[in-house]
């Protein structure tokens, strides 16, 4: 009898719409139904956004794709049939092998490619479990900091040992993985071992703390609360300060 198997892929977008409207389905099926295969077609570098929750990752490789942008679901400049034929060479290659109860993929055509919610935000589940090998990297990248400063973000920097800048904690951890291993797994996991976060919730870092739950101090301009309200489903805590001291400070005094 073949195995139940729910392929998941291509996905070509951007990266902040994989890990907020994709890939925690995956984790949402895998967690209620642990016998369930999970086969995943994504870029390598994201690979650990499925972690630990899918059986097989394979690595999706576009030709000259970085002289191509991303909004959405979409590679902007990519031919759908391109697209269109890697989704039906993707589901025969398993076929034989599993038995195929649903193919996820986003529907790019028009203006679809657009439409956020292509997948019901009920059936998200943002426990991310990043592989093995990049779990044990996290301690070591991270060292003695207890806060992440997310410069993409901010722009904000500061001297104080307490925390450790994004662009500083990315060269530490591009220095140790090994092939095949992920700076996203590392990042993740990184997250997961710091107190907060300093940032601004619009930023990919600092987005994917909330998701993690982990509270973050928004230290760059105004956003609408309807905005946080959105990006940020579990209610992660959003400190709003001037300065990052100021944000420490509230954080300190209130959890």
């Amino acid at each position: 009898m073949k195995a139940r198997a729910i392929l998941f892929g291509p996905f070509i977008g951007e990266l902040c719409w994989e890990f907020f409207r994709f890939a925690p389905h995956a984790i949402y099926l895998k967690r209620r139904d642990p016998g369930l295969r999970i086969i995943v077609l994504t870029r390598e570098s994201r690979f650990d956004l499925y972690g630990q929750y899918a059986d097989i990752l394979i690595p999706l490789r576009i030709k000259n794709e970085e002289s191509m942008g991303r909004e959405g679901y979409k590679l902007l400049g990519y031919e759908e049939e391109y697209y269109n034929t890697i989704v039906k060479y993707f589901r025969l290659k398993f076929r034989k092998r599993y038995q195929i109860l649903a193919h996820k993929y986003p529907d790019i055509r028009l203006w679809r490619y657009k439409t956020k919610w292509q997948i019901s935000r009920r059936e998200m589940d943002y426990e991310f479990k990043p592989r093995e090998e990049n779990v044990k990297i996290a301690d070591t990248a991270l060292g003695d900091h207890t806060g992440i400063v997310d410069i993409m973000g901010t722009n904000a920097r500061t001297d104080d040992d307490e925390f450790i800048d994004s662009t500083e904690l990315t060269s530490n951890i591009n220095d140790m993985i090994k092939e095949n291993s992920s700076s996203l797994g590392v990042l993740i996991e990184c997250i997961k071992n710091v107190d907060y976060v300093v940032g601004n919730v619009k930023s990919d870092l600092s987005h994917l703390s909330l998701l993690l739950g982990k509270p973050l101090i928004h230290i760059a301009k105004e956003v609408k609360p309807d905005y946080i309200k959105l990006m940020n489903p579990l209610n992660t805590p959003v400190i709003k300060a001037t300065n990052i001291q100021e944000g420490v400070k509230i954080y300190e005094d209130n959890f």
